[in-house]
């Protein structure tokens, strides 16, 4: 029996796992928990950067000179950082038998210094053709971006030396870099709604943000540990002797990969339609939604603004444990999760483009439904785009790096179209903290 059609058969009932090795997994048998916490701290530093910054976006759009379009512009720089893609890949044509490990480490080592950098500089601001902007902030979030584009590309290929039980949970730890800075920022607070003091006749007004319980400072400084951490951790999961019977042998990877590429080439019709779809959910996921966030959410008030940035990241990291405990749904029920996300979609982005009044702008129930609409959303693509994980490991490190570099296509597509619709045209309105009375 050839190796392709073993690899077909253990995938029959599953995209990506045979039905008695999900059930292994479901039970948490033959793993070794020491990898499983390596992996999930190693995965932590993968998106940890650009995570903390969106969840930073409540407190910053309300300091910082660009306003609601802020989330737009850190989205453009996060995929401009995509040279960091182009760069590896020129790295690898000229050195091909250059190991993965020395990009990864020091791909992490420029996340940690990036993330203490822009707590102590994030409110530096300079004049650019007579407009003042945030210059410190971007420049250093493009390069956190670096770090988050460039794993995509780099650290899942890497995953390909362990065995695939290990995958989710390195997806728990890219999941769990969404959930610390989310939790770091419920403790942290928004400060409340800002106060707005006016002047004599009220021809002026003062707009009077409440502090939050610690800065910006402190949770870039909080985030720089936890970066490091991920650092230790992948120098651990590399070196350490104990972990090798974890490790597939290269023969094996290399017949697996062998078999995978032929797998391709019969299924082309089914990768592109799957890659397809990864391109759509990346599109939306890192680039069309935090765009607009702000727009959807600032009209309900900066706490359901902080609210749904901290509980849409809580729940990627729910979404990767369920594939973790759970077997991944069969195609068909993935289809119908997706359409029925649709509605929820729909109407967060018809509050974006009805701000600065959208409906039920001044209810509770409001308030309520638009956090609901997108925390709903976030887990039903969280979800799905670890379904595709999942399933390209089926591909050996050819599909994972299909997967990761049609992943940062369709975040560069979403980053760019959605910018140029936000500063562009008049089709997103932010309304001011505290406007003037009418006389």
């Amino acid at each position: 029996m050839s190796s392709l059609t073993r690899l077909n058969e253990a995938r029959e009932r599953s995209p990506c796992l045979g039905e008695e090795e999900a059930e292994m997994r479901a039970m948490g048998k033959q793993r070794r928990v020491l990898l499983d916490v390596l992996m999930a701290c190693w995965g932590l530093g993968s998106w940890l950067g650009v995570n903390g910054v969106f969840m930073q976006l409540p407190l910053l759009v309300q300091r910082l000179p660009e306003g609601w379009a802020l989330p737009s512009y850190i989205s453009v720089v996060i995929q401009l950082a995509n040279v960091g893609v182009v760069l590896y890949v020129v790295l690898r044509r000229l050195f091909p038998r250059a190991p993965d490990a020395p990009y990864i480490y020091a791909l992490l080592v420029i996340g940690t210094l990036a993330l203490f950098l822009n707590g102590f500089l994030y409110a530096e601001t300079a004049l650019v053709a007579g407009t003042e902007r945030s210059v410190s902030f971007l420049s250093i979030t493009f390069f956190t971006g670096f770090v988050g584009c460039t794993s995509s590309v780099l650290f899942y290929p890497y995953l390909r030396h362990f065995r695939d039980v290990y995958l989710a949970t390195y997806l728990v730890g890219e999941g769990l870099g969404g959930l610390l800075p989310s939790v770091l920022s419920l403790l942290q607070g928004t400060g409340g709604e800002p106060r707005c003091d006016y002047g004599p006749d009220n021809a002026t007004v003062e707009t009077v943000y409440p502090e939050a319980r610690f800065d910006t400072t402190v949770f870039m400084a909080v985030l720089g540990v936890l970066s490091a951490l991920s650092l230790g951790s992948f120098a651990l999961l590399h070196n350490l002797a104990t972990l090798l019977p974890e490790r597939v042998k290269p023969a094996e990877a290399d017949k697996e990969d062998e078999a995978a590429a032929e797998g391709a080439v019969l299924l082309a019709p089914r990768w592109l339609t799957v890659m397809a779809l990864m391109t759509v959910l990346n599109a939306l996921m890192n680039g069309v939604l935090p765009s607009v966030q702000s727009y959807s959410c600032m009209p309900y008030g900066a706490e359901a603004y902080h609210l749904a940035v901290t509980l849409c990241a809580m729940a990627n990291p729910a979404a990767c444990l369920a594939g973790v405990w759970l077997r991944p749904v069969r195609g068909r029920v993935l289809a119908a999760m997706l359409g029925a996300g649709l509605l929820p979609l729909a109407y967060l982005l018809a509050t974006a483009l009805l701000s600065p009044a959208p409906p039920l702008h001044k209810e509770t129930s409001g308030r309520a439904l638009i956090v609901v609409a997108w925390v709903v959303v976030y887990a039903v693509i969280s979800y799905a785009r670890m379904w595709v994980y999942e399933w390209a490991r089926g591909g050996g490190a050819a599909g994972m790096r299909a997967c990761g570099v049609v992943t940062q296509v369709g975040s560069a597509a979403g980053s760019l179209s959605i910018y140029f619709l936000v500063n562009y045209t008049r089709m997103f309105v932010q309304a001011p903290p505290c406007p003037l009375p009418r006389l």
